[in-house]
């Protein structure tokens, strides 16, 4: 191959593995997961959420079982005061009566709370069951993802380094003034920094090279590389 033919191999590699690295940070897969991943953390706050709301609960109905214990421990101890030996007057079991006749409804009253409390509570264990159940299907879906990813990323990771390997057997060829310019321009034409001239025109200018410039280029031996003084491009004669 011709000087010509190893640079423009060299770019054609440039542009492709640019074009692989672009592939790379765009991949659908990653979108894919990101979103999976994005879910997964919605889930899992709402699932702490619930958690917290949940321990409030446990502590109410603890709170609301404890006190319904204590009264009903109380009114234990006065029945047996009023059904033991050890009553001296009917007004003292007149006044324990009394005490009991007081006790029983804040008992009752507390019970319908320790209920109304475990009636708040199903919902909330129903909905984290259902968010148990979502979380294992997401993570599911994550390490699908993760896979599909993997696999992509590892394809075009070895199209880039096959890639590579064919730039660099290009650029041995290339002598290294010219691969030096070459590279130092590639910044700002990207893949159009080689061009063929097209027999009147450099294929990489905005606008028609002048005349003058067209005719130095046509009187250059064929294989020889040239820069566009119009724009700047290294021109393939």
């Amino acid at each position: 191959m011709s000087l010509v033919d190893d640079l423009l191999a060299v770019q054609h590699e440039d542009t492709t593995a640019e074009q692989i690295r672009h592939r790379l940070l765009k991949l659908q897969e990653r979108a894919t997961l990101e979103a999976a991943l994005s879910g997964r953390r919605t889930t899992e706050s709402d699932r702490d959420s619930l958690r917290l709301g949940r321990l409030e609960l446990d502590r109410r109905q603890k709170r609301a079982e404890a006190d319904v214990e204590a009264v009903a421990l109380r009114i234990r101890e006065l029945n047996d005061r009023l059904y033991g030996s050890g009553i001296s007057s009917p007004r003292e079991a007149r006044e324990i009566q009394e005490e009991v006749d007081r006790l029983l409804p804040r008992q009752d009253d507390l019970e319908e709370r320790v209920l109304e409390i475990m009636e708040e509570i199903d919902p909330v264990d129903d909905r984290l069951g259902e968010l148990d159940v979502q979380a294992e299907a997401e993570d599911a879906t994550i390490a699908t993802a993760q896979a599909a990813l993997a696999a992509t990323e590892a394809g075009l990771e070895s199209d880039l380094a096959r890639a590579g390997e064919r730039r660099n057997a290009a650029a041995v060829e290339v002598p290294g003034e010219v691969l030096g310019r070459y590279e130092g321009l590639r910044g700002i034409f990207g893949a159009s920094t080689v061009v063929r001239f097209d027999g009147a025109n450099c294929r990489g200018c905005p606008s028609s090279m002048p005349a003058v410039e067209v005719d130095r280029v046509k009187h250059l031996e064929g294989g020889t590389l040239t820069e566009c003084t119009e724009c700047g491009r290294l021109v393939a004669r």
